[in-house]
């Protein structure tokens, strides 16, 4: 990998100047607002009391907010029982890819993109081909032409990612992609927990804000959704190492696009709250009666496993089929 940055098409030169911010000035570093996110964490969980200890002492000493767990805010009776995670042809298609691109950084682009899919498809069918629940059994369950459609799926995919995005030079760069990122709050009651999908550093310590913090995406934009996720690992990424990312994005990769925020101190305290939004609603529904959930359908109620016997979602389906007949919910 070369010491420059190959900027040789348009959308090259798009993403550096609009995601990357190659060459411009960042933002100065403030290792107070920092140290004032976690405090007001910290504060805000010192409010729960011993209802804090007893629904940590029920989770098996700690209680795990992850992205996941803040999605469910809609609704109690999806944060009290999600359906498992199932393996399906887009989901999977999106995880192989992330897997893709996280080799491709590794091997420095030594391969076409098809060779590097097909290892990552052969490390992951072989991992626990065991469990019935894995992504290994679903990719062996594959006909040999769902294979090969799928891994043709994944090859484009990565072959359009290295298009827009230009090989990154290490002397400028440092790229953590797929690492997990703790953070442990309220005397270890609390661990915040997100797997950013790629984070660039910069060798560089001075004064000045140098992390870009991108979440990839191959499925369709849900920009709410996915606004809230990404600033969630931005969060965690300042929290985690003590700096603040200058900028955090959402790389949609099928449409070689991103949406980008730069840094706000504002945009990191509505996190917090979100945060100890999800800690409050974990802490009230642990242990709750039925009478005291606060249900709510949606879009989500497919995701949960009371939707076959709650009359809130039914009323939310009955709702949402007058408005859109020939849609579903």
């Amino acid at each position: 990998m070369g010491d420059e940055l190959v900027l040789d098409h348009p959308a090259r030169r798009r993403l550096a100047e609009d995601l990357l911010g190659w060459g411009q000035p960042r933002p100065p570093d403030d290792p107070q607002l920092v140290a004032e996110l976690r405090a007001t964490l910290e504060d805000g969980l010192g409010t729960f009391g011993d209802a804090l200890a007893r629904t940590a002492a029920q989770r098996r000493g700690r209680l795990l907010v992850t992205k996941s767990a803040l999605d469910r805010l809609a609704c109690d009776g999806w944060q009290l029982e999600p359906k498992p995670y199932e393996h399906a042809w887009a989901n999977v298609r999106g995880t192989l890819t992330h897997l893709a691109v996280e080799r491709d950084f590794a091997e420095e682009r030594g391969d076409d993109a098809a060779a590097v899919v097909s290892r990552v498809w052969h490390a992951e069918a072989t991992r626990r081909p065991g469990d019935p629940a894995s992504l290994s059994r679903w990719l062996n369950e594959r006909s040999t032409a769902d294979a090969a459609q799928l891994c043709e799926e994944v090859a484009g995919l990565l072959s359009g990612f290295r298009e827009v995005w230009p090989p990154l030079p290490r002397r400028a760069v440092r790229a953590r992609v797929e690492r997990p990122v703790e953070v442990s709050l309220g005397d270890g009651s609390v661990v915040l927990r997100g797997v950013p999908d790629l984070v660039l550093v910069s060798p560089r310590t001075d004064d000045r804000a140098r992390t870009l913090v991108v979440d990839l995406k191959t499925g369709r934009p849900r920009p709410e959704h996915d606004r809230h996720e990404l600033r969630f690992y931005a969060l965690l990424v300042a929290l985690a190492t003590g700096r603040l990312p200058f900028r955090w994005a959402t790389y949609y990769v099928t449409e070689g696009r991103a949406e980008v925020e730069s840094l706000r101190a504002d945009t990191l305290h509505v996190t917090v709250r979100r945060v100890l939004d999800g800690v409050r609603q974990l802490v009230r529904v642990t242990g709750a009666a039925e009478a005291d959930l606060r249900l709510q359908g949606g879009s989500w109620c497919r995701f949960c496993r009371r939707e076959d016997r709650c009359d809130t979602a039914a009323e939310a389906r009955r709702l949402h089929l007058l408005s859109h007949p020939s849609g579903s919910l």
